[in-house]
């Protein structure tokens, strides 16, 4: 169901030019279902500095800003709750509980950029290591909105939005992402799978079709170019323009791609039934990175023996510490792709490229999935709505 807009909505979910950060709020307030209103904080910028800048500049006490801020619709009457996911959202979602003195309650997802204590709800995909806390909801999957597609047949090569792919099926299709502090994106790791997805459409007499995103390095599309012959690529623009074939791609592709680095991505090839193989990037940790990451994994180790041979005050200090660690920005609660890569492996919606074998045409496609359910949402979302139960008296 679409969430419901209505003049005064109590719920406002905060969505940002990142589609899926945007998907992941989605994907709550539909759950809900409960009028939302969408406030939309979608302007570009071209590092985390200058984000901060311009959030900072939105959300100062000038004339200015608070024009800026009527344009946007931020503004009293405060909402009771606010649903934000990512960084410029999860300030802009404090400041109007600070606005509010404290009525707004604060729903976020993914990574706890604050104190952990201070979220009303904390709701944690898998590649977000947080505490088992009171105000922490732990997924399994990120968290996937209702996909309304087409069913398969109809016109070749044609999606509902009037996309086409001109080249002849079965389409082995690389879907590319972009680069994350997390992994080195590998030519060499990239080109064995291209090459992997070429042999297969010229054994079964089909295509290699390459789709971009908007954090395509053009390096990446240049060196499978160089090393596939005439692949069909499709660079990237707005999901909502009528030539992309993004949807399609998904619904009748013979295999799907996709680069480790794009959570959204990789969960939307799962969602869509057709096989599906991520392609593994080598991590990329420097020295400091490495420091903390495994300075991170000692403790909760430490924590969870502790707690395993009886020495539960121990184990409640232990954590106690991390928890300080992290609200001083020492020792953060770490985001790790791997972790999510792992639970969809285990759960049997996708593969590790290299497991492909170009000789065997991929097995026949699994009912499109509605993830929303696997993903722990309905957890999430009633413990939401039981932040905001004077919304649903009124």
């Amino acid at each position: 169901m679409t969430p419901i807009a209505t003049a005064r909505p109590q719920i406002w979910a905060l969505l940002t030019q990142a589609p899926g950060d945007n998907d992941q709020c989605l994907a709550l307030a539909e759950a809900l279902d409960r009028p939302v209103a969408f406030k939309r904080l979608a302007w570009h910028v071209a590092d985390a500095a200058e984000d901060r800048a311009v959030t900072r500049a939105l959300l100062a006490d000038t004339p200015q800003a608070g024009q800026w801020r009527e344009a946007l619709g931020i503004h009293a009457p405060w909402p009771r709750m606010v649903i934000c996911c990512g960084r410029r959202s999860d300030r802009i979602g404090f400041w109007i509980k600070r606005q509010s003195r404290g009525c707004t309650k604060v729903v976020s997802i993914g990574r706890a950029r604050r104190p952990v204590a201070w979220y009303d709800l904390l709701v944690a995909p898998p590649q977000f290591s947080l505490p088992e806390r009171s105000n922490v909801v732990s997924l399994s999957l990120p968290m996937a909105r209702r996909r309304h597609t087409a069913g398969r047949g109809g016109t070749q090569g044609a999606s509902p939005n009037g996309a086409r792919v001109p080249v002849p099926k079965p389409w082995f299709t690389i879907l590319l992402g972009g680069t994350v502090k997390q992994f080195a994106a590998s030519e060499r790791r990239l080109i064995e799978a291209a090459r992997r997805a070429q042999a297969a459409a010229g054994r079964h007499g089909g295509s290699v079709v390459i789709s971009t995103s908007r954090r395509t390095p053009s390096a990446l599309i240049a060196a499978l170019e160089r090393a596939l012959d005439r692949p069909y690529v499709y660079r990237w623009s707005d999901p909502e323009t009528a030539d992309n074939p993004y949807e399609v791609l998904l619904r009748e592709s013979a295999a799907l791609f996709v680069t480790a680095d794009s959570a959204s991505m990789i969960l939307d090839c799962c969602a869509s039934g057709t096989p599906t193989y991520v392609i593994e990037y080598p991590e990329r940790l420097d020295l400091r990175r490495r420091w903390r990451r495994n300075l991170f994994r000692h403790l909760r180790r430490a924590v969870a023996r502790c707690r395993d041979w009886g020495l539960g005050r121990a184990g409640d200090r232990l954590d106690r510490v991390q928890d300080w660690l992290h609200a001083r920005r020492i020792l953060r609660y770490p985001r790790d792709l791997r972790r999510f890569h792992e639970s969809v492996y285990g759960m049997g919606l996708a593969r590790p490229a290299d497991a492909f074998d170009p000789e065997i045409l991929p097995r026949p496609h699994r009912a499109a999935g509605d993830l929303s359910e696997a993903s722990g949402i309905r957890e999430a979302a009633a413990r939401a709505l039981a932040l905001s139960r004077p919304v649903a008296a009124e």
